[in-house]
């Protein structure tokens, strides 16, 4: 009499045999893909709007557009949630198409350096504005 065990990893034997299969970790960063996503739809509407309503402004009427308050914290919002959504996307990107893991290591890194590095400019500069009104 056999008794045959019931499982419920239906992977090939290969595949089972080489550890190929899902890491179960990427649902976290395509929900954060579709959020960003979500919500730079909405705020690159507003962008948009702020930038044609300043289109034949004089520069000291734009900087104090800009320096408002309410635009200046949707514009960091909207630098810090751009920088992200570029994150995850190219982060992607390199998962599928680099296959060394010390040059995927490295572009991650200088990827993200050299986003921290503009958001921050960007962040100071609106900074800069919304305080010097």
């Amino acid at each position: 009499m056999t008794i045959r065990v019931m499982t419920t990893d239906f992977r090939h034997p290969i595949k089972r045999a080489r550890n190929i299969g899902s890491a179960k970790s990427g649902a976290g960063a395509w929900m954060a893909m579709q959020f960003t996503s979500i919500v730079l739809v909405a705020l690159s509407a507003w962008f948009v709007v702020l930038v044609v309503s300043l289109l034949h402004g004089d520069y000291a009427s734009i900087r104090h557009s800009i320096g408002h308050p309410a635009n200046a914290t949707l514009m960091a919002v909207f630098v810090v949630l751009m920088a992200w959504h570029t994150e995850l996307g190219l982060r992607n990107i390199y998962e599928d198409y680099i296959h060394r893991h010390w040059l995927l290591f490295w572009s991650v890194i200088l990827t993200r350096f050299a986003l921290l590095l503009i958001t921050a400019l960007a962040l100071l500069s609106i900074l800069r504005l919304a305080l010097t009104r």
